[in-house]
C-alpha cells in the first residue's frame, strides 16, 4: 500500500497552496492577497491526503479536480469582468430583465339599458294631456307586459303614462281582473288636476305626475263609461253596467249616486237613421246614413259625418269597382264642395272598401285606407278644398289587426293598432314615434 505523502503548505486564510523558497520569510497569497510571515506565524503544518490509487482511476481523479478548479477560476473571471463593465457603464447593477410596459386595458363600452318591452292595447285611443307641465301633451293608455314562467305566459295589464317629448315611461298602474273583464271596463280621463282611472269593480284617483294612488271608490258592477259633465271642474260621471251610476269627486275621492246622466253625458240612442253600430262607435263625430245629399256623378255615399255646417260623406266609386272616395258638402247647398278618391295614389293599388276610420281637426280630414298588397295608409285632406296635405304609410300595419280608431289632438295624430301606438305630426305627416313592440 502506498504511504500518505505530505501536501504543500497552505495559506491560513484561504487554504490555497504556497510554494516555500529557501531563506524567504514573507509571502503574499496569490489567491486572497493575504500577507504571510513564516517567522511570526508559522506556516500551517502539512496535511495528509488519502493515498492515490494507481491506474486510470488516479488519472480520472486528477482530471476531475483540475476541471473543477478551472471552472471556478473561469466563473470568477466572468463575474469580475461583468461587474466591472456594469459599474463603468451604469454605476450600478443592471436588472436581469427589463419590465415591459403594462398593457393598456380598454374599458368596455357602457351597455345601454334595455327598456322593458310592452304591447300597446289598441282598444280605444289614448288620453293626451300635459301631466308634467312641460308644454307637451303626454300619453296615457292601456298596455300589457308578458313574462314567461315555466309552462305558461303571464300577462300584466296596466295603465301607463309616457312623456310626450321623449316617449319615455312616466308611471304605470296595475289593473286587476281577467282579460275578458278588462275589455270595455278600462277608461281614463283628466279632471280637476287629477287622473281618474276605472277598472272592473272600482274607480281610482291618481296623481298626474307620478301615478300615485290618491283614492278609490268601489263599484257595484263593471264601468262602461267615464264622462265629464259640462261646466263641471271637479266631477266625473261613472256609468255602471247595472245602472248604479255614480258622480265621482276628484277633490275628495268620494262618490254619490247619480243615476241620470248629466249633460252632455246622455248617450245617443241608436236608430235606423244612424250608421251601423260598428262604424258609429269608431268616431265621436255623429255618423248617419246618407239622406237628401246632392248627387255626385260616379260617387255613392254610405256614411255621413255631421260637423257644424259640413256633411262629410264616405263612400265608393259607382258604377265600377269600389274605389274608396270622399265628398264634402256644405249643408243647404246644392253641390258638393269637392269629391275625390281617398288615396293620393294609383287607385289600382288601393283595396276596395268604404273608409270608416276618420277624424277631424278645424280645417282637415284624416282618413285610414288599406292597400291591396297589405299595409295601411294615413292621409290628410283639406276640409274646404280637398287638397292632399300628405299621404304616409302606417308602420307595422302589414301585421296583426288593422287600425280601428284614430284621434287628432294638439297637432298630433294618435294611431293605435294591434300592439303599437304610432304618433304622427298632424302638419307634416312625419312619424314622431311608436309605443309598443311585438
Amino acid at each position: 500500500m502506498a504511504r500518505a505523502r505530505p501536501t504543500s503548505p497552505r495559506c491560513p486564510r484561504c487554504h490555497a497552496p504556497i510554494v516555500l523558497e529557501e531563506g524567504r520569510v514573507l509571502y503574499t497569497c496569490g489567491y486572497c492577497n493575504a500577507s504571510i510571515d513564516t517567522q511570526g506565524e508559522k506556516a500551517p503544518r502539512p496535511e495528509y491526503q488519502a493515498p492515490a490509487s494507481t491506474g486510470a482511476g488516479g488519472n480520472t481523479g486528477g482530471l476531475l479536480v483540475g476541471g473543477i478548479l478551472s471552472l471556478c477560476f473561469t466563473a470568477g473571471l466572468v463575474a469580475f469582468y461583468s461587474f466591472s463593465s456594469v459599474t463603468e457603464s451604469t454605476g450600478g447593477p443592471t436588472p436581469t430583465s427589463v419590465p415591459e410596459p403594462s398593457p393598456v386595458v380598454v374599458a368596455p363600452p357602457p351597455v345601454a339599458e334595455k327598456k322593458a318591452k310592452f304591447q300597446w292595447d289598441s282598444q280605444g285611443v289614448p288620453l293626451a294631456v300635459d301631466l308634467n307641465g312641460d308644454g307637451t301633451d303626454d300619453i296615457i293608455g292601456r298596455i300589457r307586459r308578458l313574462s314567461l314562467v315555466p309552462g305558461k305566459t303571464e300577462t300584466r295589464n296596466q295603465v301607463s303614462a309616457f312623456d310626450g317629448k321623449s316617449l319615455d315611461l312616466l308611471w304605470e298602474a296595475d289593473l286587476e281582473g281577467t282579460i275578458s273583464d278588462l275589455s270595455g271596463a278600462v277608461h281614463v280621463v283628466h279632471q280637476g288636476g287629477r287622473v281618474v282611472m276605472s277598472e272592473p269593480g272600482a274607480v281610482h284617483l291618481l296623481e298626474p305626475k307620478t301615478g300615485k294612488p290618491l283614492g278609490r271608490v268601489a263599484l257595484s258592477d263593471k264601468p262602461s263609461r267615464l264622462c265629464i259633465p259640462k261646466g263641471d271642474t271637479e266631477s266625473v260621471w261613472v256609468e255602471v253596467v247595472d245602472g248604479q251610476n255614480l258622480l265621482f269627486n276628484t277633490k275628495t275621492a268620494t262618490a254619490r249616486p247619480a243615476i241620470e246622466p248629466p249633460p252632455p253625458c246622455v248617450p245617443v240612442k241608436w236608430s235606423h237613421h244612424l250608421c251601423f253600430v260598428p262604424v258609429f262607435r269608431k268616431s265621436p263625430v255623429p255618423c248617419e246614413r246618407p239622406r237628401n245629399l246632392p248627387a255626385v256623378p260616379g260617387f255613392r255615399a254610405e256614411n255621413v259625418y255631421k260637423l257644424e255646417d259640413l256633411d262629410v260623406a264616405m263612400g265608393a266609386r259607382s258604377p265600377g269597382s269600389r274605389v274608396p272616395m270622399v265628398a264634402v258638402f256644405r249643408r243647404g247647398e246644392k253641390a258638393a264642395l269637392w269629391a275625390e278618391n281617398v288615396a293620393d295614389m294609383d287607385p289600382r293599388n288601393v283595396k276596395e272598401s268604404t273608409v270608416d276610420v276618420v277624424d277631424f281637426s278645424e280645417d282637415s280630414l284624416f282618413m285610414v285606407y288599406a292597400l291591396k298588397e297589405g299595409g295601411e295608409q294615413l292621409v290628410r285632406r283639406d276640409l274646404q278644398k280637398g287638397s292632399v296635405g300628405w299621404d304616409v304609410p302606417i308602420p307595422n300595419s302589414r301585421s296583426g289587426s288593422g287600425v280601428s280608431q284614430i284621434r287628432e289632438h294638439g297637432g298630433r295624430i294618435y294611431v293605435p293598432h294591434w300592439v303599437w301606438l304610432d304618433v304622427f305630426d298632424a302638419k307634416t305627416g312625419n312619424l314622431i314615434g311608436t309605443l309598443g313592440a311585438w
